[in-house]
Parts: structure tokens; sequence; C-alpha cells
């Protein structure tokens, strides 16, 4: 179930809210149903810092090695 950022239309607040399938958001200002979808950000792993997690050295290049914290996630 993801989060989506929108804008309304009618009132033009932003938001963001929980969207489960089958379900149409509505502005939490107005009631109103004409939404914006706006464009999400991906935050991308930091770079250094104190982090214990190993970085990979393959990121972004295809599938997840072994070695990768995400590995069994996806595997």
């Amino acid at each position: 179930m993801p989060i989506y950022g929108y804008q309304c239309k009618k009132c033009g607040d932003t938001f963001q809210t929980l969207v489960r399938s089958g379900e149409e958001p509505t502005c939490p200002s107005c009631g109103g149903a004409e939404l914006e979808q706006q464009l999400s950000l991906i935050a991308s792993p930091a770079k250094g810092g104190d982090s214990d997690a190993p970085s990979c050295s393959n990121a972004g290049a295809g599938p997840s090695c072994a070695s990768c914290p995400g590995a069994a996630m996806f595997g």
C-alpha cells in the first residue's frame, strides 16, 4: 500500500495519503476528489556516515548479490 502525494485542484492543498487498492483519495481539507498526483522522490542511500550496513559496489547495476543486506527480502 503506497503513500502518494497529491495536490487538490479545488483548494490547492498539498498532502500525502495511504492509498489502498480500489480506493479513490479525497482532499482532507475540502473533500475534493479532483487531485493531481505529485512526483515522489525516492531517498537514495547515504554515502559514508556512521552506518554499519556494508555498501554494495553493484548498486543499481542489476539483481542484488547475496552479500547485500536487502537480498533476503527480494530473493
